[in-house]
C-alpha cells in the first residue's frame, strides 16, 4: 500500500529557492519609481477634502449649488400664479397669516368655517406669489413670504368675523393685510374690524343730518311761535275788560 501511495502521490521537493536581491526592503527610504509608474500613481491618488466640522457655516450652505440650477418652466405653476392673481384682484380684503405647527385635523374646521362665511383660505408658495404679483401693485407682499404661506381672501365687512374664527386656532397668526388696496398692519386690521359696517355708518350719518335739519326748523319756527303766542295773549287781555263791562 505504501508503494502504491508513493507511485500515485509523489512528493516533490523544490530544487531552487527564490531569494530577494540584497536582503530586506528599504521601507524608510524607498527607491523612486519609474516616471510612468509615478504618473499613474499620481493620477489614481484619492483626494480627501477637509472635514465638515472644520469648515465654517457659509461653506456648508447649499444655496450656491441651488442657484446654479436651471429653472424649468412649469405650466402648472403658471396656472396657480394666474389663479392667485385673480384672488388678489377680486378680493377687497386679503389677510396674510403665519402658520405655526398645526395638524390637518385642527385646520380643516377653520377652513370650513371661513368658507361658510364667504372667506377662502389658500396656501401658496413664495415662487407662485412672486410669479403672480410681479409687475403689479401687489409686488411688495413678496417680502412677507419665506416659504409656503396661508392667505385669507374675502370682503372687508367680514373682518370682525374672521378674527373671531381665528381665535379658535392660535397657530394661525395674522401678520398684515390689504383692505381696499391699502396695506395695513395687524393693529390697523383690528381697529378696522371694530368699526361699524357701511350700512350702519350710513344710517348714523342720515340720523345726524336729519337731527340737524329738525333742529334748524325748530329754531326757525320758535320765534314765530313765540310771537303768535304773545299776540294771542295780548288779544285775550284786551278783550277781557270789555266782557266784564258787558256783564255789569
Amino acid at each position: 500500500m505504501a508503494l502504491v501511495n508513493r507511485a500515485i502521490l509523489p512528493v516533490k521537493t523544490p530544487f531552487i529557492l527564490v531569494k530577494r536581491f540584497r536582503g530586506k526592503i528599504n521601507i524608510q527610504r524607498p527607491r523612486k519609481p519609474h516616471f510612468e509608474r509615478q504618473l499613474l500613481i499620481d493620477l489614481s491618488k484619492p483626494y480627501y477634502g477637509p472635514r465638515k466640522n472644520s469648515l465654517p457655516d457659509y461653506a456648508l450652505c447649499d444655496k450656491s449649488k441651488q442657484s446654479s440650477r436651471t429653472e424649468i418652466d412649469n405650466p402648472f405653476e403658471r396656472i396657480l400664479a394666474r389663479e392667485c392673481l385673480d384672488w388678489f384682484n377680486t378680493s377687497k380684503m386679503v389677510v396674510f397669516l403665519h402658520l405655526n405647527s398645526i395638524s390637518m385635523e385642527d385646520k380643516t374646521p377653520i377652513f370650513a368655517t371661513l368658507k361658510k362665511n364667504d372667506m377662502h383660505l389658500r396656501t401658496y408658495g413664495k415662487k407662485i406669489v412672486s410669479m403672480a404679483t410681479k409687475g403689479t401693485r401687489y409686488e411688495a407682499v413678496n417680502q412677507l413670504f419665506t416659504s409656503h404661506q396661508n392667505i385669507i381672501f374675502g370682503q372687508p365687512d367680514k373682518a370682525d368675523k374672521m378674527f373671531k374664527i381665528l381665535k379658535k386656532a392660535p397657530q394661525l397668526v395674522v401678520m398684515a393685510g390689504i383692505i381696499q388696496d391699502k396695506f395695513m398692519s395687524k393693529n390697523e386690521l383690528l381697529e378696522f374690524s371694530k368699526m361699524p359696517s357701511i350700512d350702519m355708518a350710513r344710517s348714523q350719518l342720515c340720523a345726524v343730518l336729519d337731527s340737524a335739519g329738525c333742529s334748524l326748523v325748530r329754531q326757525l319756527n320758535q320765534s314765530q311761535q313765540m310771537l303768535v303766542s304773545y299776540l294771542e295773549k295780548h288779544v285775550e287781555l284786551q278783550n277781557k275788560p270789555k266782557d266784564q263791562d258787558m256783564e255789569s
